[in-house]
């Protein structure tokens, strides 16, 4: 079970992003507060990749082993990610915090796979542990 989707480097991709995968959560008949913290997370991921990466960017999300979702966020700035440390009066710069704190995994890396012009891919991913109805 997976999705692939390319998205477009701009802000209005941001809602196509979380309805794919809401989709393709369902689908997969996973808990509702995994799916609900899979898609805010998901958003965050996809928003710094609009704002701050290059195009192309790709969504990739599947189930693994045991119920774990996984969802990588990848464009084709190879310039690592940077969390911040925002003051409490600073509106954003708190998404890679959500992103720690709420999954039960999370990175970067570059992958092998190169974009036109030769450049890495970066991957920003992250995992959650999730459940079908009916398991817990």
């Amino acid at each position: 079970m997976q999705l692939i989707a390319e998205l477009d480097a701009d802000a209005a991709e941001v809602p196509r992003a979380r309805h794919l995968l809401g989709e393709a959560l369902l689908a997969w008949h996973l808990d509702e507060d995994a799916a609900d913290t899979a898609l805010l997370l998901t958003s965050e991921l996809v928003t710094n990749a609009v704002r701050h990466g290059r195009p192309p960017v790709h969504v990739h999300a599947e189930v693994l082993a045991g119920g774990v979702v996984r969802v990588e966020v990848d464009d084709a700035s190879p310039s690592p990610i940077r969390p911040q440390d925002p003051d409490l009066e600073d509106l954003g710069g708190r998404g890679l915090q959500l992103v720690e704190m709420l999954s039960s995994a999370w990175g970067s890396r570059l992958r092998d796979r190169r974009h036109e012009g030769g450049r890495p891919v970066k991957c920003v991913w992250f995992e959650l542990r999730a459940t079908a109805p009916g398991t817990a």
